[in-house]
């Protein structure tokens, strides 16, 4: 039992965490290869606070109000570098709900980064997480390693593994929890 009662919208984050984590055998049926689990109850969002390709301090605390996706992945991944775009799909998909779409490279240098951002054209949030503090604190294991975070700063669930972000399936699962 939670060391103090949860109010009704944090119940039915919950509930649909644990609905959106249920649906993981649909997803794999899809060949999408992710595993979705739900956040550890009780547990803290860790903090993030890193630099942009700009070396300009981003925070997680500057998304509160807005639901934040936050991706881990590197170069080297495959399974990373296909998923970017449809990130940035899901990002226009989800306008009305104000997501923001957060990459978070795993000790890469600016320029390997730079590059890939400017191939992909994209409008996300590019991170640098040099030395791998930020992956550790937030418990990666793997690549792709993704956070749904809802509006108020509470991670729902872990995706861990490739997906299309943009397809029909994830959508309907993200909305329901933002």
């Amino acid at each position: 039992m939670p060391a103090h009662p949860l109010n009704r919208r944090q119940a039915c984050g919950y509930l649909a965490a644990a609905a959106l984590a249920a649906g993981t055998s649909a997803a794999t049926a899809a060949g999408e290869g992710a595993r979705w689990s739900q956040w550890p109850l009780g547990r803290a969002t860790p903090s993030l606070e890193l630099p942009d390709l700009d070396d300009v301090q981003w925070r997680l605390t500057q998304a509160l109000g807005r639901p934040v996706l936050l991706n881990f992945w590197a170069s080297w991944c495959e399974p990373c570098r296909a998923e970017l775009p449809s990130l940035q799909r899901l990002q226009g998909l989800l306008a009305a709900s104000q997501l923001q779409v957060v990459a978070v490279n795993f000790r890469e240098g600016r320029e390997v980064v730079r590059r890939l951002r400017e191939t992909q054209g994209s409008s996300l949030v590019w991170l640098r997480d040099s030395y791998g503090d930020a992956a550790r604190a937030w418990g990666v294991r793997s690549f792709p390693s993704t956070f749904v975070i809802n509006a108020p700063g509470q991670v729902l669930l872990r995706v861990e593994g490739g997906l299309d972000w943009a397809s029909p399936a994830v959508q309907h699962r993200l909305q329901a929890l933002l």
